[in-house]
């Protein structure tokens, strides 16, 4: 069966600099469709917000935060992430300009896992421009045939938060790993985390 894996970042992937966030994290949110989740609107009457209010961690309020994570649980996803210290990275990763950076973690987060786990499914990525998915299946197409695996995906999409709520959700994620990584902050991480499945620490 066809699974989702929604993915977005948090922080920037650009190098590190004394004025950048030292920290830069990828998430993949995987979900068995793509309809819209119901838990988000009883989510938003919860909070009297407005039905059309989008979920991103670094514009809610810690009331929002503690709402959603605790009005998610009951959703059967799973979390897979990498985070990236950039400054003390190995220097391969480092040598990597913002972009490739990008599509080199996207690639190796999905090849950690085993192909019964993510294999022939669809991954729509959070503003992917069409160089990005290009270059993404490419880079998954050399290390598949390298390491002789089937294809993980059959399809990269690019799509925005407002047309999936999949992507609110691994933005969320997203932003709540990367508090835990940076400032050892695991209020919102501990919610999920046994829903994380491979958390790289790089």
């Amino acid at each position: 069966m066809t699974q989702y894996f929604f993915a977005d970042e948090s922080g920037n992937a650009a190098g590190y600099t004394p004025k950048t966030q030292p920290y830069f994290v990828i998430a993949m949110a995987e979900v068995s469709n793509r309809e819209a989740i119901a838990q988000f609107q009883t989510i938003r009457q919860r909070l009297h917000i407005a039905s059309s209010f989008e979920f991103h961690y670094y514009h809610m309020t810690a009331t929002q935060k503690q709402a959603f994570f605790e009005g998610v649980l009951s959703i059967p996803f799973r979390v897979r992430a990498a985070v990236v210290l950039k400054n003390n990275a190995p220097i391969f990763y480092r040598s990597l300009n913002a972009f490739n950076l990008t599509v080199e973690l996207f690639a190796r987060l999905t090849l950690r896992s085993a192909p019964e786990e993510i294999g022939n499914d669809i991954l729509v990525v959070d503003g992917a421009t069409d160089a990005f998915r290009a270059a993404l299946r490419i880079r998954l197409t050399e290390e598949c045939n390298l390491i002789n695996r089937p294809r993980p995906f059959k399809k990269i999409a690019a799509s925005t938060p407002r047309n999936d709520d999949g992507l609110q959700l691994a933005d969320m994620l997203a932003g709540a790993i990367r508090e835990y990584a940076w400032k050892n902050d695991a209020a919102y991480f501990q919610t999920f985390a046994d829903k994380v499945v491979d958390l790289w620490m790089i």
